[in-house]
């Protein structure tokens, strides 16, 4: 599965491009599918690098790339730095890693409704609704649009799900239960809120009742310790427990902490390991109200239920949750678990779920990586090489901090005393915390980037050698 382009070339006299850097928002979520893109941009002769988002203009000056991709350019200052890369002749390409928006006036704003100046180059679409709302924006005339589908989604298909890290060892002969839970805004309090959707409710009316959805969140995650209860009780089953990479853990912990050794041995507490690797080893997968790892289970044809909270619209979504199993009283959630084990996913459901994929991702077809090369490689092929002699002091100044910040193993963002004004001022420092938990490491990029080579090269190797 490697792209067979000729050589690509930037321009007249130029036997390379410059090459490309991926920016990577969560590297729990995000990492192992940019090594994917990275692998197979490499494999074509083009030179790539993985960096924390927040390098977004520090990697100008460290790498002089010919083109960087972003997960979104919303927000005045990417706005206008997708201006100043277009003067440089930097091209801007966009991947989102959150495509699947069923509200169509949510999907607008993302598409630039409010930002009108934005210059992208080459964007990368989940689906047709999302290339719709692009093009109806009507800013977005000289951008290259592809519908490429859902690139992490490729991990369900081979030759990349063997490069999947393996899921925990199984601790018993028992159907493994994996619950993963996504109750990312039951740990805001109301500034914290205010601060991250009130600037949102201008532009989009359906995020007025943003303090609503958070105390939605804090009642359902307390609810949603009731169904683990339950099936714990019941013990027939092996339970996986997944919180989303955004969630405060301590929660998950401290509930942990507190119950009974034997019960606790019945648990496997796995909050970052790779949701994939865990969807494709489990028996029955169990999601939250509306959360994407319900898609990726039905890709990877796998029992699905739903827990069903209080529905607020901000959680729930009934095109989303139609092909799913629905569950809402903890007391019959076991046998549920028991029926997915032994009857087939019926025929209803399987039907909507087909049609579901095909409308929101694309279809997924384990090709996503390769279209998004493709497009990068067409996009690259005969463009005038950049003009770095427009870089500036700063430039170089962020590239410096860059490249030091690197040698000592750390992001661009790195503050040597975030642990102490953490310590100190838990809550006002929380989101800092948390934003830089989720950054990539240099050795985060190095363990991925290593996995992807060695476990393909080890199956081209089988291959040949039977």
């Amino acid at each position: 599965m490697t792209i067979a382009d000729p050589p690509l070339q930037r321009g007249a006299g130029s036997k390379e491009t410059d090459p490309v850097v991926i920016l990577v928002d969560n590297k729990v979520r995000d990492l192992n599918v940019a090594a994917l893109i990275a692998h197979q941009l490499e494999a074509n002769g083009v030179k790539c690098f993985l960096e924390p988002l927040e390098a977004f203009r520090a990697v100008l000056g460290a790498h002089r790339p010919s083109m960087i991709v972003f997960n979104h350019l919303n927000g005045s200052q990417l706005v206008e730095w997708s201006q100043r890369l277009a003067e440089i002749g930097v091209l801007s390409a966009v991947l989102p890693n959150e495509g699947i928006i069923y509200d169509k006036t949510a999907r607008e704003v993302v598409s630039g409704r409010f930002h009108r100046d934005v210059h992208v180059d080459n964007y990368f679409c989940w689906n047709e609704s999302h290339k719709e709302s692009l093009i109806a924006q009507g800013i977005y005339e000289d951008t290259e649009i592809d519908i490429v589908g859902i690139p992490r989604f490729d991990v369900y298909f081979e030759p990349w799900s063997k490069v999947l890290p393996l899921a925990p060892p199984r601790r018993s002969g028992r159907p493994r239960v994996l619950l993963c839970t996504n109750f990312i805004f039951a740990s805001f309090d109301k500034q914290q809120a205010d601060r991250t959707f009130g600037a949102w409710e201008k532009y989009n009316p359906g995020v007025k009742d943003y303090w609503g959805a958070v105390l939605s969140h804090q009642k359902s995650r307390d609810q949603v310790l009731k169904f683990a209860e339950a099936l714990l009780e019941d013990g027939r089953f092996e339970l996986v427990l997944r919180p989303h990479p955004n969630e405060n853990r301590a929660f998950y912990e401290s509930w942990l902490d507190a119950l009974p050794e034997v019960k606790r041995a019945e648990i496997v507490y796995a909050p970052t390991d790779n949701i994939s690797a865990l969807i494709l080893d489990c028996d029955v997968q169990v999601a939250c109200e509306t959360c994407t790892t319900s898609i990726e289970s039905w890709i990877a044809k796998k029992p699905t239920i739903a827990l069903i909270f209080d529905k607020h619209p901000f959680h729930y979504n009934e095109l989303h949750n139609a092909p799913n199993l629905p569950c809402d009283d903890p007391n019959a959630f076991p046998e549920l678990v028991s029926r997915c084990l032994d009857e087939p996913v019926p025929q209803d459901k399987l039907a909507l779920r087909l049609q579901h994929l095909e409308t929101w991702c694309a279809s997924p077809d384990g090709h996503s990586v390769e279209r998004i090369a493709t497009a990068i490689g067409k996009a690259l092929r005969s463009r005038p090489a950049p003009d770095w002699t427009k870089l500036d002091a700063g430039d170089f100044r962020r590239a410096a901090k860059l490249r030091m910040y690197q040698q000592i193993g750390q992001a661009y963002h790195y503050d040597p005393l975030l642990w102490l004004k953490g310590s100190l001022f838990p809550k006002r420092y929380a989101m800092k915390t948390r934003g830089y938990r989720k950054s990539i490491l240099p050795s985060d990029v190095a363990r991925a980037r290593r996995l992807v080579e060695e476990r393909l090269s080890n199956r081209s190797a089988a291959k040949r050698a039977s």
